[in-house]
């Protein structure tokens, strides 16, 4: 669900290693200046201040679970809006982001087995039960995300965590991937940094993608959110690494409304055996 971060007239190289990325890529020295939780409406032009203070957004929730911190804002145009450490995720608006990423999986008749890794909202799971998969399986570490998301944000996930072709499992997607075999689409929802210390981003992108593959039958398909388009080195290097993996591979840009910028997701098929 994460979407770049760049403060006014921070240009995307000023970010550290020249991108950041969905669930935990905000700028790292960014801290909250001036929030006051209990539907207080905030705003300041402070350099680092987080994007739900610079926009003006009303504050619902404010709260750290186990694992991120929290916060459930209301936008005028957007309505409620999810940020995990300080980040947007994904707001009311935003169905397109969903449908980028489910669209690829229907057309090409892929909905038996759904695995999806991440995306706590519920709007990627509501897309695949909604579209028939046999079974939508979502794994997502963070229970109280999915508890928000069907406080808040039921424009976009509706029934779906309830759905009787839906499994959600509040575990680690990276393990779950490990034990992972047969899928028919796997929707790859976090993020496209390190979640380990010594490890590089490329290497990241590798292994994410090879244990992707080795998780799919012969015909499936796995779809990814990507980047900003203004990230073209971390765009690359991820088409890069599915090109090693799958026969077929696309990306596309779309417009996710509350980004305010054109988001890259990309799709994969047919993953090499070789």
């Amino acid at each position: 669900m994460t979407r770049i971060c760049f403060p006014p007239g921070l240009p995307a190289t000023a970010c550290p290693g020249g991108a950041s990325t969905r669930r935990f890529d905000i700028l790292s020295d960014l801290r909250v200046h001036g929030a006051r939780a209990g539907g207080t409406a905030v705003s300041s032009d402070a350099p680092g201040t987080p994007e739900y203070i610079t926009r003006g957004q009303e504050i619902v929730e404010d709260l750290h679970s186990d694992y991120q911190h929290i916060v459930i804002t209301r936008d005028p145009d957007y309505g409620y809006v999810l940020y995990l450490d300080g980040d947007m995720q994904i707001a009311e608006s935003d169905a397109a982001y969903h449908r980028a990423v489910t669209d690829p999986i229907i057309q090409a008749g892929l909905m038996g087995r759904v695995l999806i890794l991440g995306g706590g909202d519920g709007g990627v799971l509501k897309a695949a039960v909604h579209a028939g998969a046999t079974q939508a399986t979502l794994v997502d570490i963070d229970a109280k995300v999915v508890e928000l998301a069907r406080m808040y944000l039921p424009g976009l996930c509706e029934d779906a965590f309830d759905a009787p072709n839906a499994r959600v499992v509040i575990g680690d997607a990276f393990a779950w991937l490990d034990a992972a075999a047969g899928y028919d689409a796997i929707v790859y929802d976090l993020t496209m940094e390190p979640v380990r210390e010594n490890q590089s981003r490329l290497e990241f992108i590798e292994e994410i993608v090879s244990r992707a593959a080795t998780s799919l039958q012969p015909e499936g398909m796995l779809t990814m959110q990507c980047c900003s388009e203004h990230q073209p080195q971390l765009r690359e290097e991820i088409h890069q690494a599915l090109t090693r993996h799958f026969t077929a591979v696309s990306q596309r840009p779309v417009v996710v409304p509350s980004y305010h910028e054109r988001w890259i997701f990309a799709g994969a098929r047919y993953p090499r055996r070789d």
